[in-house]
């Protein structure tokens, strides 16, 4: 990771999806290259959301302790917070190199040549970055949720070049260097941008072209957006509200349903709630991310996405025709 200006926004945020299609992606993508993710469910102003957060077992070298990090498109580089890791006995081998130039609101480590791993995928040897002074040191106990067994975040940058395939039925991901003739055919693709490692899809309102990230750590809101943007795409009529954190700050997001024709490619996104955060405040965060919005994970609760971070696509798996 360069020294530049890392922007590490990780916004829970939950959305709805269509049904899948009858062929099982399992059959044309190896295991070898597959990992099951975890949800974990999360309280948000007195609500409960069993899918708040996606979690994938991660390891460093040969330590075998079984421990997950959260999978955030919407952070552009793979973080490890330092509390988790020293509260960890088979961890404390590993050496941290400070960054003392990084331009981040927390001052950064880089840990070097280490082998990551994803459940079974291996990613072989690279450099990984760390929040000093971050987290909560991990406590042992029986039935824990994966989030209270984490050691960080993993990011986009684990993905960059590769094809990443999401499927939210079986509840896996997959990692591949390259594709093939059957997931080509799998997929309706759409050429998208990637600005800092972050996937930015193209999505139709009303005949306009807007380009929104998506994140999977974003699973509280269907649509994140401006508040120009969501007073052309809704109805204005509130009919949501959720307080939330934004490292440590409270944002009042307010949410209205949707009233216009939205699609992605060919596939329609209908009967959803967007939101936009009072008084503006995520405004800059969207100039500085260069989109118009975030999407999160609910539009394809029922789906299998694929995104080719070689040739900039956006993939979803298409409709069955008995459907």
């Amino acid at each position: 990771m360069k020294k530049a200006a890392i922007a590490i926004y990780s916004l829970t945020v939950f959305l709805f999806g269509c049904k899948s299609s009858v062929k099982n992606i399992e059959n044309i993508i190896p295991n070898s290259l597959t990992e099951k993710f975890y949800w974990s469910p999360a309280e948000i102003s007195g609500r409960q959301f069993d899918k708040a957060a996606m979690y994938l077992p991660i390891s460093l070298d040969t330590v075998t302790e079984l421990h997950y990090s959260q999978f955030d498109l919407g952070s552009d580089a793979t973080i490890l917070y330092q509390n988790n890791l020293k509260s960890i006995a088979e961890y404390n081998y590993l050496k941290f190199d400070s960054l003392t130039d990084a331009n981040t609101e927390r001052p950064l480590f880089i840990i070097k040549d280490v082998d990551l791993k994803i459940g079974k995928i291996n990613f072989g040897k690279r450099n990984v970055l760390g929040f000093y002074n971050y987290g909560e040191p991990i406590v042992k106990k029986k039935n824990a949720l994966v989030s209270e067994n984490s050691i960080g975040t993993i990011g986009a940058d684990i993905v960059q070049n590769k094809f990443l395939v999401i499927s939210f039925p079986n509840q896996t991901i997959s990692i591949l260097d390259s594709t093939n003739t059957d997931i080509e055919n799998y997929f309706d693709f759409e050429k998208c941008k990637i600005e800092n490692n972050r996937i930015m899809v193209p999505i139709i309102v009303n005949g306009n072209i807007l380009d929104f990230m998506y994140d999977t750590g974003s699973s509280l809101f269907p649509m994140m957006t401006t508040f120009n943007n969501w007073k052309e795409i809704t109805s204005q009529k509130t009919n949501d509200t959720l307080s939330v954190t934004n490292f440590g700050n409270p944002i009042l997001m307010v949410g209205s349903k949707s009233s216009k024709e939205i699609n992605i490619g060919t596939n329609s996104l209908m009967d959803f709630t967007v939101y936009y955060a009072k008084d503006n405040n995520f405004d800059k965060m969207f100039e500085q991310l260069k989109c118009d919005g975030i999407i999160g994970n609910a539009f394809f609760f029922n789906k299998t996405i694929c995104i080719d971070f070689k040739t900039k696509r956006f993939g979803i798996e298409k409709q069955s025709p008995n459907r």
